[in-house]
């Protein structure tokens, strides 16, 4: 029930009546109720948010209440006279006490203090109190003795439903898209939706259109604002308007932007500012009401845009020197300033998605859809967005970029940071070799000027590592990157550390790269775009321990072209092996044939091309079809110390083993060989020897080889064994490495024999495409339909299959035909 002092408060805004047209808050006052279960509820926003409606809403709701007191009174008007009248009604009226303060402040009239003496003598008194400034009652200290409870801004805001609503009491005719605009242009603040419908009211308008909507919110914001600004001391000046610039407000940022107040210091302009109601407190920081900071920013944008511009450029830097990056690109990219954008997920992309994963998300989609042609912004695509990187229309973004970079000598001599992004977009277009040059060019400028960042320095060798890496350098790599390693912050320190650890299993050193994924497995950066080589690394480590089952699982799920763009062959070399290993053999040539579809985006280097080749040819051998796979390395790709192992296994289950045994033996003690190499060798020549000579095979090799496996924890190489073999090559091996080598599944454990076609049926099938008909291919081959016919039910049978199109997928994932564009 509603107390009522003798004396009703005198202030015309307590006792005014509550308009018919205002619409009730019923969310909002269960809230409250809700709340009131604490001691202590505080409303905090700026004027016109509605604390002071929902007060007596929130009276008016509680008067049907016979056990429950309540009294509403306004801070401004009372004192402690006043205070003591109220106690001594509480006391004579139900056992519950509600106080409902509005405007509260601490001053000498009724302040924080004597709300919480009254707490302290009345246990059953619930105080709400509405504030736009910060109270004691805030206080921690105050919390270990009360349980205070705030409502923001955002809890104040009316729904759709209720703006609806007040529509519907003016008698406003409305559309839905109409209400959607003016919901989204007043932010659902209770004066804008009252000012804009009582002008609709008072001149008979309708409210049909968006351009309507968008009008009516246009005059309520005007007239909000306006109102504001006649409680103020100062003037409204451009400097002031500057204020609706920035996220937030506190006298460093303010003086960051310029704000140079004509009525003393900033910080006596912002403590006018609160007192008017133009902004409200969060912790530290006063935030400026919305309606009024889209009206000043209108303003100021419209009469001095190059104020403006040059205000935002020095809050974003001030924004990211003060560690708030995620705040600098939201209002990069509010601003449409595309260039800072990129600038900004560049340079502090990590800690914005360490704050905010999605929001990161929807900034980097953002940046992708207004690139343009500005090399900050493409380099940072590529490196964290797997859209830009896996997009065919990458290299022509990419080539766009590089014409407004500086050369490379002059970038060397007056801008690191240029070359470094050089560096990255020439990979990134396949231009390799002059990758190699401005590479060259950028160690000699990093180790000529000491005074650079260590961020810069240890991004600069980040390019410099995977140029090496993408020219096949593995040493020179990991030099690069061991510099990384010790220079770099925690996100891109493991970027580096995972193409260390791919690197490591490149050369087959699988104890390295476990002890670098297993310190890195439970990083938080793991799980983000820089912590993309790392899951590379690990699942790869799983294939490396005989789980291929895991390893497809990981690799399933990961694009590799993230914060791993380059890793993308490794990715697929891995993959199909995993499927080879883990009974998909037939699949292993489709799932590779869908990688090279990278191609398009982000071409390979020829020492990547190599990994690729070589993965294809352990497939193609798997699947019976070894002369196949040795007719890959004809060309660009012939004998070298990269592809000597795969051409070796060719040949040998090609029927070759003499040949095999020779070049296996001759790289197998390759003094240039990586331990994953020579061991490939090895193994090759222990088979071929075995196949030579059966039982007289020599078994210092097999001893070389025991060696190398323990020595690197690389037994993946023994995979390459065939069933036939297994029995003779076990028995040159020690018992401890038979144990270890029995346990590795066969390359060929899960391949069938290919289907065998008479050269008629080879014939028939080269025809076969999806368009063409019996006719055209019996036209083609100058013989009769029927004999197609039954070529093509002798297809069918052979490849268990029942249609056309079955039978050219079949086809290609047996190899008896080619895909256009592999290799």
């Amino acid at each position: 029930m509603l107390i009522d002092l003798d004396t009703p408060p005198a202030a015309a805004r307590a006792a005014r009546r509550s308009s018919r047209f205002w619409t009730p808050r019923t969310l909002t006052v269960a809230k409250l109720r809700q709340a009131l279960e604490s001691d202590v509820v505080l409303l905090r926003g700026p004027a016109g948010v509605g604390k002071s409606a929902l007060l007596r809403q929130f009276a008016a709701a509680l008067d049907d209440d016979p056990e429950t007191g309540i009294q509403l009174l306004d801070s401004a008007h009372a004192d402690a006279e006043t205070l003591d009248r109220v106690a001594a009604a509480f006391g004579e009226g139900p056992p519950q006490h509600v106080l409902l303060v509005d405007n509260l402040t601490d001053s000498p009239t009724v302040d924080s203090a004597a709300i919480l003496d009254l707490l302290r003598a009345d246990p059953a008194l619930r105080v709400v109190v509405a504030t736009r400034h910060v109270t004691r009652l805030e206080s921690p200290l105050i919390a270990l003795e009360f349980d205070v409870h705030v409502l923001t801004p955002a809890d104040l805001l009316m729904t759709r439903e209720e703006l609806a609503l007040v529509l519907d009491l003016n008698g406003i005719e409305t559309t839905d898209a109409a209400v959607d605009v003016l919901m989204r242009r007043t932010h659902g603040w209770p004066a804008l939706a009252q000012l804009a419908s009582s002008r609709l009211r008072l001149e008979g308008l309708p409210l049909r259109t968006r351009d309507e909507a968008d009008a009516i919110a246009d005059h309520a914001a005007r007239a909000l604002t306006a109102d504001m600004e006649a409680h103020l001391s100062v003037p409204i000046t451009d400097e002031v308007r500057l204020l609706a610039v920035a996220p937030y407000i506190n006298v460093e940022l303010a003086d960051a932007i310029g704000i140079d107040s004509t009525a003393g210091t900033t910080s006596d302009l912002l403590g006018e500012l609160q007192d008017a109601g133009f902004v409200w407190p969060s912790t530290t920081r006063l935030v400026l009401a919305e309606p009024v900071r889209a009206q000043w920013l209108r303003e100021i944008t419209a009469g001095a845009p190059e104020l403006v511009e040059h205000a935002r450029l020095r809050l974003l830097d001030h924004l990211v020197a003060a560690g708030e990056p995620l705040r600098a690109a939201q209002l990069a990219a509010d601003a449409a300033q595309w260039p800072t954008l990129g600038s900004i997920l560049r340079s502090a992309g990590p800690e914005i998605w360490a704050r905010d994963s999605v929001a990161f998300a929807t900034l980097v989609e953002t940046l992708r859809a207004h690139v343009g042609f500005d090399p900050v912004s493409v380099d940072a695509l590529l490196s964290v967005d797997p859209d830009t990187a896996a997009s065919a229309e990458t290299p022509a973004l990419v080539v766009g970029a590089l014409g407004r970079l500086p050369e490379a000598k002059a970038a060397a001599q007056h801008n690191i940071e240029a070359l470094i992004i050089r560096v990255n977009l020439l990979r990134a277009a396949g231009r390799f070799a002059l990758a190699t040059e401005s590479a060259t060019l950028l160690v000699d400028a990093l180790r000529r000027r000491p005074a650079l960042s260590d961020d810069v320095v240890a991004e600069g060798w980040y390019q410099v590592g995977m140029t090496h890496l993408a020219m096949g350098k593995l040493r020179d790599a990991t030099l690069a990157l061991g510099q990384v390693e010790r220079l770099a912050p925690p996100a891109r320190r493991l970027r580096a550390r995972g193409v260390l650890a791919v690197v490591a299993l490149l050369e087959g050193d699988v104890r390295a790269a476990g002890v670098l994924c297993d310190a890195d497995r439970e990083d938080a950066w793991a799980g983000s775009p820089w912590g993309e080589g790392t899951r590379l690394a690990d699942a790869w480590l799983s294939l490396e321990r005989g789980d291929a089952a895991a390893a497809r699982e990981r690799l399933d799920t990961m694009t590799a072209t993230g914060g791993a763009r380059e890793l993308w062959p490794f990715a697929a070399s891995v993959q199909a092996i995993a499927f080879l290993l883990s009974g998909a053999a037939p699949d292993a040539l489709g799932m590779l044939r869908s990688w090279m579809g990278r191609t398009r985006s982000t071409p390979p280097s020829h020492f990547q091309s190599i990994q690729l080749l070589t993965a294809r040819a352990k497939v193609l051998i798997a699947l019976r079809q070894a002369r196949k796979a040795l007719a890959l390395f004809e060309g660009p790709f012939g004998l070298s110390a990269a592809t000597a192992p795969a051409i070796a296994l060719s040949q040998l289950y090609a029927g070759r083993a003499h040949e095999a045994y020779v070049m296996s033996v001759k790289w197998g003690i390759h003094q240039d060989s990586s331990p994953r190499a020579a061991l490939e060798s090895m193994v090759v020549s222990m088979v071929s020897d075995v196949r030579l000579n059966g039982t007289g095979a020599h078994r210092s090799t097999a001893q070389r080889a025991e060696a190398l496996s323990a020595r690197h924890d690389l037994w993946s190489p023994w995979s390459a064994v065939a069933p036939e073999d297994r029995g003779l090559v076990l028995r040159l091996l020690s018992p401890a490495a038979r144990d270890r080598v029995s346990d590795r599944v066969s390359f060929f454990a899960s391949s069938v024999s290919v289907p065998h076609l008479t050269k008629r049926e080879q014939v028939v099938l080269a025809q076969l495409t999806p368009t063409s008909t019996i006719a055209d291919i019996a036209r083609a081959l100058v013989v009769s339909p029927n004999t197609v016919k039954t070529q093509l039910q002798s297809l069918y049978r052979k490849l268990e299959v029942s249609d056309r199109a079955s039978a050219i997928r079949a086809a290609h994932a047996w190899g008896l035909i080619e895909a256009d564009g592999e290799l």
